[in-house]
C-alpha cells in the first residue's frame, strides 16, 4: 500500500539548467560608492542655505554636531544646537525677510572657507530696540571644519558689525560705510583642493606675500601686487587699489608699529590663496580719531587672494571691526548672543570709530 501511494505522488520538478544558470549569474547588489568629502561638505552647505532661507532655526542647527560651535570675533561664542537655534531665530525676528546666498566655496580636506551675502529689512524689534525699517546687505565669510558625516564641528564667522550698524543708522553719512549689497543670484562657485604642484607653488607665493605685508617695507609690499590690483576689504567703505595701498598700510603701521600676521590656516586652490590669520599688535599710535590706547589686540580675519604670475591681483578680506574697537576700549563689550547683536542690537559703536579698514592687507 505504501508503494502504491508513492506511485500516486506527483514527482518533484527539477529546476531547469537555464534557471540554475540565471540564479547563479545574478550578482549581489553592489554597495553605493561613498561620497567624497567635498561632496558631503557641499551637500551640508546647500542644506544650511535652504534652512536659513526657510527661516527654520532647528534645521539650521541640525547641520552642526550636537556640540558644534559658532565663533564670531568680538562676540560671545555660541555652543550646542539649542544655543545656535536660539541665536539664529533672533536674526529672523529682526529681519523678517532675511535671505542669504553663498557666492564662493573653497574646500581643503575637511575644511571649507566660503563667502556669502545676507540681506533683509529691519522690520522687527530686537533686544529691546525698535525696528528701523532700513535695509541691510552684508558680505561675510565663514571657515568651517566638518566631521566625516558632513556635520559642522566649528564655524568661524566673519562680518563687519560697524558696517551693519551704519546701514541701520539714518544719521550715518553716505560714503563712510559700504551701502547695502543686493542678494547675489549667480550660481555658487566651488573650488576643491587637489594637492597639485601648482597649489603648492601658489601656497608658497601666498605665504611670501603675507610676510611682505607684515614687513612694513614699502618696496617689498608693492612688489607683491599687480598694477591693476583691487582689495575688497569689507570693513572699509570702498575698494582699495594699488595707488591707495601704501597709505593704508602706513596708517596701520603708525597705529600698530609692532603688528604681525600669524596664520592658523592656509591653503591654495585654482590660483587662490586662502588664509585665516590674526592681526596682532599694540596700539601705540592714533587710529583715525582714536588716540593711542597702548593696549594689545589680536583680531582674527579671513583673507582670500587671487594670484597672477606670483602677485596678488585681487583680494577679499573679512573681519569684524568691532573686535578691535572693543579690545582698545573704543567700544563696550558685546554681551548679547551673536546673531542677535548682528541684527543691530549690539551697543552702538563709539563716535570715534574710524571708517578705514581695521587691519592692513
Amino acid at each position: 500500500m505504501v508503494a502504491c501511494d508513492d506511485d500516486k505522488k506527483t514527482p518533484a520538478t527539477a529546476p531547469s539548467a537555464s534557471a540554475a544558470v540565471s540564479v547563479a549569474a545574478t550578482p549581489s547588489a553592489a554597495p553605493a560608492p561613498k561620497a567624497s568629502t567635498s561632496d558631503v561638505i557641499s551637500k551640508t552647505l546647500a542644506a544650511a542655505v535652504v534652512a536659513w532661507n526657510s527661516h527654520d532655526p532647528a534645521k539650521v542647527a541640525a547641520n552642526y554636531e550636537p556640540t558644534g560651535k559658532v565663533v564670531i570675533p568680538g562676540f560671545p561664542d555660541t555652543s550646542g544646537r539649542d544655543a545656535i537655534a536660539t541665536a539664529t531665530k533672533a536674526s529672523f525676528t529682526a529681519l523678517p525677510d532675511f535671505k542669504v546666498a553663498v557666492t564662493r566655496v573653497f574646500i581643503h580636506d575637511h575644511t571649507a572657507a566660503f563667502e556669502w551675502v545676507f540681506t533683509g529689512k529691519n522690520d522687527g524689534p530686537n533686544m529691546g530696540q525698535k525696528a528701523t525699517g532700513r535695509p541691510v546687505g552684508i558680505a561675510g565669510a565663514s571657515v568651517v571644519t566638518f566631521d566625516d558625516d558632513g556635520l559642522m564641528k566649528e564655524e568661524h564667522r566673519y562680518f563687519d558689525l560697524p558696517t551693519e550698524q551704519s546701514q541701520l543708522d539714518p544719521k550715518a553719512k553716505a560714503g563712510t560705510f559700504r551701502a547695502p549689497l543686493p542678494l547675489p543670484t549667480a550660481a555658487t562657485e566651488t573650488h576643491v583642493s587637489k594637492g597639485t604642484p601648482d597649489e603648492a607653488k601658489t601656497l608658497e607665493q601666498g605665504n611670501a606675500i603675507l610676510k611682505a605685508d607684515a614687513s612694513k617695507d614699502d618696496k617689498a609690499l608693492m612688489a607683491t601686487v599687480t598694477d591693476d590690483y583691487v582689495w575688497e576689504d569689507y570693513s572699509a567703505p570702498a575698494s582699495i587699489k594699488t595707488a591707495d595701498l601704501k597709505g593704508v598700510i602706513a596708517t596701520y603701521a603708525k597705529a600698530f608699529p609692532d603688528f604681525t600676521l600669524p596664520t592658523t590656516l592656509a591653503f591654495a586652490v585654482d590660483g587662490f590663496f586662502v588664509a585665516e590669520a590674526s592681526f596682532v599688535g599694540t596700539q601705540k599710535g592714533p587710529m583715525g580719531t582714536i588716540k593711542a590706547s597702548n593696549k594689545p589686540v589680536s583680531s582674527r580675519m579671513l583673507d582670500i587672494q587671487l594670484l597672477k604670475d606670483g602677485k596678488c591681483s585681487k583680494e577679499w578680506s573679512y573681519s569684524n571691526g568691532a573686535d578691535m574697537l572693543i579690545q582698545i576700549g573704543a567700544m563696550p563689550p558685546i554681551a548679547s548672543p551673536p546673531a542677535a547683536a548682528a541684527s543691530g542690537s549690539a551697543s552702538p559703536v563709539a563716535a570715534a570709530t574710524p571708517t578705514a579698514a581695521v587691519k592692513p592687507k
